[in-house]
Parts: C-alpha cells; structure tokens; sequence
C-alpha cells in the first residue's frame, strides 16, 4: 500500500518536472495573433464598394447644339468720318481790277455753281460768274467800266482732313466789254486763292486773276493784226454752301 502511494507520489513529481519546463516554453514565446494576407484590408475596417450611380434623370432625346452669334471684332482705332462739303455755292466778292497798268479801278464778282466731294480734302466743280470793273479817272486819263462773264471749272483743297485753312484754283473762259473799239473781247482766265471754312457753310477768301485776251490792234497789209492783253482782278470775298 505505502508502495502504490509512493508511485503515485513519484509520478506526479516527474509530470510537473515535464510540465514545468514546458509552461516555461510557452510563457518565453511571443503570442502569435492573426493577422490578414498582406495586401488585403483587414476585415474589421472593409469598406463596402459603393454602388453604381443610377441616372433617374428622364431622357430629352439627342443633345442639340446650338450656334451662339459673335460680333465682329471692332478695329482698335476707327478714323473719323470725313465731312461732306460738297453741293451748291453762292459767293461775291470785291476788290480792286486793273485793264490798263497803274489804273485802279473798282472790282465787283457774284459766282455760282456746284462742288463734288472728289477725296478726303479736294472738292472739284464748275462754276459760272459775271463781274463788273468801275469807271475810273487816273493823271487826267478816264477809263470807263466795262461788264464782263465767265464760266469754267474749279477745284480746292485743304490743307490736311480736318483743317480748315483751303487752296483754290479756277480757270474757264470769259468775255467783256471792248471799252476801246466797241463790241466785245473774250479770252480765257486763270486765279488762285486761300480762303478759310468758318463752317461747314460759310467760308472767306482772297482770290487773285489774271484774264487774258486779243484785241484789234489795226488793219494794214490786208489783214487785222492783234494785240494780246490781260487784265487782272485781287478781290476778297464771302462764300455759302447749301
């Protein structure tokens, strides 16, 4: 009896001298704890994929385009327009007129007629005068006034668009009293000019011209011999356009 207790005894000694060592084993080791296949989302922290949006919009048919107008590009600076100063003119003038050399005599001019704007400064047109130069008494010698016509062409320009300081030129055919042998003289004239626009109808001007003509100078060897002469007229004067 004593030797079956004395077994027991012994056994249990040896079991806990294996247990021992072996609890002492387990306690030395780290505690292994699960952890996911790499790459893949711990499964604590999935996060469900959302789910595929829904267009619960009602369909409106194929998208149209529409064409949507552009104004043209405006120019980065834009002259201004050039006034129009032509149409109809009525002037007069007055001044002194010589026919012979050093005799003043008094000098009267009405003219009339039409411009067309032909450029940014030229005004082109024709023109028709009648003019008339005074009696005049000069050392004892009296000249008596004679009336004469014109008609012709005439053009002006100004100096640079906007400014209104002008040149002017005319030429044309005219005819006059003969105050020497009766009748008539005719010839051609040529003048020249400046004036300046007050406004868009109304204007002044200084205009010098020279007439030119041929007169009898005397029949003799079977035929009328003539004698070129001019007369020449400086007047100031006023000008309105309509």
């Amino acid at each position: 009896m004593k030797k079956t207790s004395l077994m027991a005894a012994l056994a249990a000694v040896v079991g806990g001298a294996v247990l021992a060592p072996a609890t002492a084993l387990a306690q030395n080791q780290p505690i292994e704890v699960w952890q996911p296949p790499q790459g893949e989302a711990d499964p604590a922290r999935r996060i469900p994929a959302p789910a595929p949006a829904t267009d619960t919009a009602t369909p409106t048919g194929p998208a149209t385009s529409v064409a949507v107008p552009v104004a043209p590009a405006q120019p980065y600076y834009t002259a201004p327009a050039t006034p129009d100063l032509g149409g109809l003119f009525l002037g007069v003038q007055g001044g002194k007129g010589w026919v012979f050399d050093d005799i003043d005599q008094s000098a009267l001019l009405v003219n009339a007629g039409y411009r067309w704007q032909a450029g940014s400064v030229t005004l082109v047109g024709i023109e028709a005068a009648a003019g008339r130069l005074d009696d005049a008494n000069e050392g004892g010698m009296s000249i008596e006034g004679l009336d004469y016509a014109s008609i012709g062409a005439n053009a002006r320009f100004n100096f640079g668009a906007g400014n209104p300081v002008f040149a002017l030129v005319r030429a044309g055919y005219w005819q006059a009293d003969d105050v020497l042998y009766g009748g008539t003289v005719d010839g051609g004239y040529v003048g020249v000019g400046l004036g300046v626009d007050i406004n868009r109808h109304f204007n002044l001007k200084a205009v010098y011209t020279n007439h030119v003509y041929f007169s009898d100078y005397g029949y003799y060897n079977g035929g009328y011999h003539y004698d070129f002469n001019r007369a020449d007229t400086l007047m100031l004067g006023a000008e309105v356009r309509f």
